[in-house]
Order: structure tokens, then C-alpha cells, then sequence
């Protein structure tokens, strides 16, 4: 009687749940560090080219974001393509790879899907609008819904569902991220039911919450905010304009003051922001008849551009009373922001003819 086991056929384990050692998915840690990679390598160029641009890029606007996406495009389209055998040099380091079912590289139409699928709702947040766009609700629900749902929904698969770490971007195109070299096809199971379901409840509570607090929350201030911040931005090169009720108190010496808050994103030439601001007052004081109700107009003048993976900023601040026509008081500050950041500041005195 022999003992000899008999060979085992390839058929006998099937390739969907044949793994290597770490398994075909790509473990989550490794995309996180990957991801990082990529973002410094890609962020770390631009911010030095950007530097001696700055005058240049500070009037793009809500362009800037749009820049960033087209120069992101060939490190996350075509290196993870067929092109780029899948792999960014991040997902090179930590030996990953982007395939498909079958295990080949993506053609570039399903790698460039694959890219605006997730790098749309990323380059839309915090995209540089008009507030008397953006508070209209027709498109503010249009931008929440591309940022927080399709943006959101990707990021939730990914991170929750560890059958295969699928976001929205790789589900659009039957792709996977996978250990490069491990042996043996992705998983082909189906996600786990219950995502859907946590994703349908998440989504109806939001619009619920949503519902319910701009139904309590009173209108009327906002509309007087509101037509202040219209004025502000029918200025030559206002990009964006937003308006805040500040009250402070000094409890020590029992003084109060109302502030009215006015923050300029603009496009202007370096040395124009006094006269801006003084502009802006002017506007504020001629067509609010509100504004007897503030002891304070304080206005915060923002130059800077934001691509997405790069941004720098000046702010200019400027406070002034209510005295006849109005008056600038003594202080005048000023800071520069950039990524990272480069102190900056001085003091100036002028007064509002």
C-alpha cells in the first residue's frame, strides 16, 4: 500500500483566494505612507517654483486649484497607468501597485477616471468662490454633495471596507491596490451590504441636520451680512468677501465694542491694500444703514493663491471708527503666510481722507 501523496493540480486552490504572504490588497498603512510620499514630492517642487510667482499666481483665483489638478494629473494618471506599470514613487517604495481584476495595469482612459473621480471633490474644497455664490442653496448643495458625498463615500471605503480597500475611485473602474510582486488574483468578493446601508443612513441624518438648522437659524442677519458682502465683492479684483459680527469686551475696564468684521480675498498689486480697505469701509458706510449699530469696522485684506498642493498668503488688517466719514485708527498690521511659513510684520499709520 503506498503512502506517496499525490500531486495537487493548480485547481484544487482557486486564484481568488490564493494570497501571498501579506496578501494581494494592499495593507491600508502602506497607501497612507504612500499617499504622503507622492504629496511631498509633488508639493515641495511647486512651493519653491511658486515662491518668485507669487504676484503672478495671486491672481489666479479659483483658478489656482484648477492649476494644481493639471499639474497632480501626470503623477497620479500616468503613473498609475500601464504607462507608470502602476505605481506612483510613493506606491514604489511601499511596493504597491494598481491592477485590475485580472491582474494588468490600467489603460490611461481608466487610469484618467480613475484620478478625477477622487481629485475632483479634493480640489473642490476650499475652492476660492464668491460667498454671493456659494450662499445660494442650489450651489451650495451641489458643492456638498460632489465634496462630502462622492469625496467622502471614497474616502469611507477605503478606510472601512477590508474586503479590498475599494474606494469610489477604484469601484468606477474595476481597479484594485495591490502588493506588487504578491502571488495570486485581488479578491473578487462582493462589499459588505451593511456600507451601503451606514452610507444611506449617514447621508439622510446630514441632509436631515442640515434641514433642521437652517430652518432655526435666523435669516435676517445673514441677509443684511449678506448684501455687505455683495457690495464688497463688485471691487475690481475681489475674489471672495465675508462678513462676521465680532462683540468684544475689556470685563477690567467694562467697556464693550460691536465689530463688523469685513475679509477680502483679492487679486491686487502689493501696496494697493490701504487703499482697498479704505474702499471697502466707504462702500459699507454708504449703503448699510445698519452700521450705526457697530462702534468698529475692521478690514482684513487677504492676497495669495491655493493650488490644492501649494498655497501662500499676505493678510493686511486695517481697524476704523465711525467719526464723521469715518477714520482710520493709528494701528495697521500685516502678516505673510505661506506653506511653510514665512513670518512677517509691520506697523503703519495713515488716515482715511
Amino acid at each position: 500500500m503506498s503512502t506517496a501523496t499525490p500531486p495537487l493540480s493548480p485547481d484544487a486552490f482557486p486564484l481568488d483566494h490564493t494570497i501571498s504572504q501579506d496578501g494581494p490588497i494592499g495593507l491600508l498603512w502602506r497607501r497612507l505612507i504612500a499617499f504622503l510620499i507622492d504629496g511631498l514630492i509633488l508639493a515641495l517642487p511647486v512651493f519653491l517654483i511658486s515662491l518668485p510667482l507669487f504676484e503672478h499666481l495671486s491672481r489666479l483665483g479659483s483658478w489656482g486649484r484648477l492649476l494644481g489638478f493639471l499639474i497632480a494629473f501626470p503623477c497620479f494618471v500616468v503613473l498609475n497607468s500601464n504607462m507608470g506599470n502602476g505605481q506612483t514613487v510613493g506606491k514604489r517604495v511601499m511596493h504597491l501597485q494598481v491592477i485590475d481584476a485580472n491582474e494588468n495595469t490600467l489603460s490611461l482612459g481608466k487610469s484618467v477616471v480613475r484620478y478625477v473621480v477622487i481629485a475632483i471633490p479634493y480640489f473642490l474644497n476650499g475652492l476660492l468662490l464668491p460667498t454671493s455664490w456659494t450662499s445660494t442653496q442650489i450651489v451650495s448643495y451641489l458643492l456638498g454633495l460632489i465634496v462630502f458625498g462622492v469625496g467622502g463615500l471614497a474616502l469611507y471605503l477605503v478606510l472601512s471596507n477590508r474586503r479590498t480597500r475599494q474606494g469610489l475611485h477604484d469601484l468606477a473602474v474595476g481597479s484594485y491596490v495591490v502588493t506588487a510582486g504578491g502571488v495570486g488574483r485581488p479578491y473578487r468578493q462582493p462589499i459588505w451590504r451593511m456600507h451601503w446601508v451606514i452610507i444611506a443612513g449617514l447621508f439622510v441624518v446630514l441632509t436631515s441636520l442640515g434641514m433642521l438648522v437652517s430652518k432655526f437659524i435666523s435669516r435676517d442677519a445673514f441677509r443684511e451680512q449678506l448684501q455687505d458682502v455683495r457690495l464688497v465683492e463688485s471691487l475690481d479684483g475681489v475674489h471672495q468677501a465675508g462678513v462676521n459680527d465680532l462683540h468684544w469686551q475689556n470685563l477690567g475696564a467694562g467697556e464693550k465694542k460691536r465689530i463688523l468684521v469685513v475679509n477680502i480675498r483679492w487679486a491686487g498689486k502689493s501696496g494697493q491694500e490701504s487703499a482697498l480697505a479704505k474702499q471697502a469701509a466707504r462702500l459699507i458706510i454708504q449703503n448699510d444703514p445698519e452700521i450705526k449699530a457697530y462702534d468698529l469696522i475692521r478690514v482684513v485684506t487677504v492676497r495669495g493663491y491655493d493650488l490644492g498642493i501649494a498655497s501662500g498668503w499676505r493678510s493686511y488688517s486695517a481697524t476704523f471708527n465711525r467719526d464723521h466719514g469715518i477714520r482710520l485708527l493709528a494701528r495697521w498690521r500685516s502678516s505673510k503666510r505661506t506653506r511653510p511659513r514665512v513670518p512677517r510684520s509691520y506697523q503703519k499709520t495713515t488716515k482715511l481722507a
